[in-house]
C-alpha cells in the first residue's frame, strides 16, 4: 500500500470539528479573537460539555465553578482552554478500534504531550505547541489500525517483544505512522513546525534546523519509552546540547513531569 491510498479512503479518516481547526490554526498567532473564537466553541455542545467538565475538575482547581467556556476563559486562561478544545476534538475524532487499546494509546500519548510541554517551559519554547506535538506525535498508529488493522496487531506484537515499530511497518505495509502522522497534520493544517517536529521525532540531528521543538518532543519520547527511571548517564548529548541542558536539570525537570497528571484523563472515560 502507499501512503497517498490511505489518504484517499476518506471515508475512514477522522475529521475534527471546524472550531477544533481553528483554534489549531491560532498556535503562533499573537492577534486571536480570544471572545468570537469563545462563542464559536460554546456552539459545540459535545466539546463545551468535555471543557466544562474538565474546567471543574480537581485537577484544574478552579476557584469557582465554571458553567460556560467565556468563564473558562477567564478562569484558566485562553491558552488552557485551547489545549482542552484541541484535546477533545483529536480525541473525539477517533471511534473505538477492535483490536486496539484506545485507552492506553491516549494515556501515553498525552504522558508525552506533558513532558514535552515541561521541557518546553524550561526551555522557553511555545508549552501549548509542545504539548500538542506531543499528543499526536504517534497518531500515524492509530491510523495504520485502522486502515490495516490485521497487520497492525501483528506489528503491535513484534514491538512488544522489542521489534522496530518504524522498521516493521515500512517492510510490511509500505509506510509507518511517523510518515502518516506527519501527512495527517498537514491535512489538519497544524503548524508546519510540528509537522517537522513529527517527521523528525525519532532523530532530531536529521532535521536541517534542528528546533527546540524537535528536541523536546524526542526527549518525551525518549522518557516515556524507558519508563520511571531514566539514568543521567543516557540522556541524549546532543539533544541536550541544543535545548542548553545539563544531565542534572534534565533529570530535575522529568522528576517535576511525570509528578504531576495532566488532567485530560477524562477524555478517556
Amino acid at each position: 500500500m502507499k501512503l497517498e491510498e490511505l489518504f484517499e479512503q476518506t471515508h475512514k479518516l477522522p475529521t475534527i470539528p471546524r472550531v477544533v481547526q481553528e483554534l489549531i490554526d491560532s498556535f503562533g498567532q499573537d492577534d486571536i479573537d480570544i471572545e468570537t473564537i469563545a462563542k464559536k466553541i460554546s456552539l459545540d455542545q459535545v466539546i463545551t460539555a468535555k471543557v466544562l467538565r474538565l474546567a471543574n475538575s480537581a485537577h484544574f482547581g478552579a476557584s469557582r465553578l465554571v458553567g460556560s467556556v467565556n468563564e473558562a476563559v477567564i478562569v484558566l486562561g485562553f491558552n488552557t482552554v485551547r489545549t482542552l478544545v484541541v484535546a477533545s476534538g483529536v480525541t473525539g475524532a477517533f471511534v473505538a478500534i477492535p483490536g486496539f487499546d484506545r485507552k492506553q494509546f491516549w494515556s501515553r500519548s498525552f504522558r508525552v504531550a506533558n513532558t514535552a510541554r515541561a521541557f518546553a517551559k524550561a526551555v522557553k519554547y511555545n508549552p501549548e505547541i509542545a504539548f500538542a506535538s506531543g499528543m499526536i506525535h504517534n497518531i500515524g498508529e492509530m491510523m495504520i489500525h485502522i486502515v490495516a488493522p490485521e497487520i497492525a496487531v501483528k506489528i503491535d506484537r513484534f514491538v512488544e517483544s522489542g521489534g522496530n515499530r518504524v522498521l516493521l511497518e515500512d517492510n510490511n505495509i509500505g509506510f509507518d505512522y511517523v510518515m502518516v502522522g506527519e501527512e495527517l497534520a498537514r491535512r489538519w493544517n497544524f503548524p508546519d513546525e510540528i509537522q517537522a517536529a513529527i517527521k523528525f521525532q525519532n532523530d532530531p540531528t536529521a532535521q536541517p534546523k534542528p528546533s527546540k521543538l524537535t528536541a523536546v518532543l524526542h526527549l518525551a519520547i525518549k522518557l516515556e519509552e524507558a519508563g520511571i527511571d531514566q539514568p543521567a548517564t543516557e540522556w541524549p548529548q546532543g539533544v541536550l546540547e541544543l535545548l542548553g541542558l545539563n544531565p542534572e536539570q534534565a533529570a530535575a525537570l522529568w522528576d517535576t513531569a511525570r509528578a504531576e497528571p495532566g488532567g485530560l484523563e477524562e477524555l478517556l472515560g
